[in-house]
Order: C-alpha cells, then sequence, then structure tokens
C-alpha cells in the first residue's frame, strides 16, 4: 500500500491551520496596509484637486468684475460719445478726426522709422 507523503499528521493539522490562518492574517495586514495608503494618496490630490478649483474660481471671479468693469466704463464712453456728436457742430467733429487721423500717422511713423532703428548691441549691421 502506498502512503501520501503529502499529508500531514493528525497532531499537526491544527498548528497547520494555525498557520495558515496566521498567513492569511498577515496577508489581510499587507493588504490593508497598501489600501491606507493608497486611500492616502488619493485623499491627497482630492485637496490638490479642491485647492486648484478654488483658485481657478476666484480666477474666473476675477476676470468676470474685469470683464464687467470695462464694459461699464465701454458703455459710459459710448454714452458720452452719443452725446458730444449730438451737441458737437460739424466743426468741432472735423478738428477731432483731424487730430485722430494725424495721430495716428504719427504714431506709425514713430514706430516704423524710430523704434526700428533701435538695435540691441548684440545684433550685426
Amino acid at each position: 500500500m502506498a502512503r501520501r507523503t503529502n499529508r500531514t499528521p493528525v497532531n499537526n493539522g491544527v498548528d497547520a491551520g494555525q498557520a495558515e490562518a496566521f498567513e492569511l492574517e498577515q496577508q489581510n495586514d499587507r493588504h490593508l496596509d497598501s489600501l491606507a495608503a493608497k486611500v492616502t494618496a488619493l485623499h491627497s490630490v482630492s485637496i490638490n484637486i479642491n485647492d486648484e478649483v478654488n483658485s481657478q474660481n476666484r480666477l474666473l471671479d476675477t476676470t468676470a468684475d474685469t470683464f464687467n468693469r470695462f464694459g461699464n466704463m465701454f458703455g459710459r464712453t459710448r454714452r458720452q460719445l452719443k452725446h458730444t456728436l449730438a451737441t458737437a457742430n460739424s466743426r468741432f467733429l472735423c478738428y477731432m478726426v483731424f487730430v485722430l487721423v494725424f495721430g495716428v500717422i504719427g504714431l506709425y511713423y514713430i514706430a516704423k522709422h524710430v523704434l526700428s532703428g533701435m538695435r540691441e548691441p548684440y545684433e550685426l549691421p
């Protein structure tokens, strides 16, 4: 009759069961530690996302306020120009157009000829 070699004796069966339970408990502890580390990392990431969202919301609020101020300023300028055009005579409007046209031409000349003549010291002529 052949005997099985992988069988444990009856008195070691309790010890083998305890060893297996102990090994499973250690595996559970390792998995719990791993899970705790992942939860901590996820918590840190969620806090960073929350901080970034709050920062972006402040930026959006600031941008909205800036655009609202610009819109109000543009509306006031439009009303003032409408009032000026309604009350001004034609000679005044001609002078205003003359000054604006020659002002733009003057700025173009300055940008084209004066500022382009300035060279950086490291550039070759």
